[in-house]
């Protein structure tokens, strides 16, 4: 996976071959298609915004508890709340060169497509209060804050797929796809993590102190300093990515088609796209 054209290579030998072992019809034919998507993981959004809280909690609360700690390390904590909003943004874009044994109306094809994903998966506002007590003088303390957080990927990614198209011979008709993918590893080294927290810690008695931080770094950039710490952090090779859309083509000329589908793609995906026969 080191080199993106030896399995792009992989994948149009194999695009080939299969093509070649298949019952081929005089008019078998290729397609050549554009596509363009938005993909996002919203449709999860309330399973992962509480997964995402207890997660959170330790980490968040330990580090602003850390920070005030080193300036006031009589203070403890006596409770703590959060609140958490995840968002998820992102697009994609593709070329596609597909295989249709059976000719103008068949219904098998498969496809190799080169696509270019951008995902972003983000915590625009995490809400935090800390409550705290001096040990020493009994005084009350409380931390308010606000935080964000964002994970960005970009992947160029290589897909084998296999579409059936169902009533082909009709002017619109649906289809489902299936396929398999894989970017290199490398896009996810590349891949940015970022995150920035600010508040307000209010002792009794006592002018207010405010605390910031903020963070951003690649992947490996991260996985480099954890390693240095004597820590283990595992990156794969590579990036899989599975699909199943569902979809309708549209017969524009005997050439000229046009498909609107929807699906998952590591996530989910609403795609529009042309395609060339020739």
């Amino acid at each position: 996976m080191k080199n993106p054209l030896k399995f792009l290579a992989v994948l149009l030998f194999c695009l080939c071959f299969v093509g070649q072992m298949l019952p081929a019809s005089p008019q078998g034919h290729w397609e050549f298609g554009f596509h363009y998507s938005r993909w996002s993981i919203n449709i999860l959004r309330s399973i992962i915004e509480e997964g995402l809280s207890e997660a959170l909690e330790s980490d968040l609360k330990g580090k602003i508890l850390e920070d005030i700690q080193s300036d006031n390390p009589t203070l403890l904590e006596t409770g703590y709340s959060q609140e958490v909003a995840f968002d998820s943004s992102g697009d994609n874009f593709g070329f596609e060169i597909r295989w249709y044994p059976g000719g103008q109306n068949g219904s098998f094809s498969l496809g190799l497509s080169v696509e270019k994903t951008t995902m972003k998966v983000s915590l625009p506002e995490v809400s935090a209060s800390l409550a705290l007590r001096d040990e020493l003088t009994s005084k009350a303390a409380d931390f308010s804050g606000a935080a964000n957080g964002e994970f960005l990927m970009k992947p160029l990614s290589f897909h084998l797929s296999f579409r059936w198209d169902i009533f082909p011979s009709s002017i619109i008709h649906p289809y489902i796809t299936f396929g398999l993918g894989a970017a290199t590893g490398t896009a996810l080294e590349e891949a940015e993590v970022s995150y920035s927290y600010s508040g307000d810690l209010v002792i009794s008695g006592e002018e207010p102190e405010h605390y910031e931080d903020s963070v951003s770094k690649s992947i490996k950039q991260l996985k480099e300093e954890l390693e240095e710490e004597g820590e283990e952090f595992f990156l794969p090779n590579f990036v899989p990515f599975v699909q199943l859309n569902l979809g309708i083509k549209g017969v524009i000329s005997r050439n000229f088609h046009f498909l609107v589908d929807a699906g998952i793609w590591n996530g989910f995906l609403l795609r529009g796209g042309i395609s060339f026969r020739f």
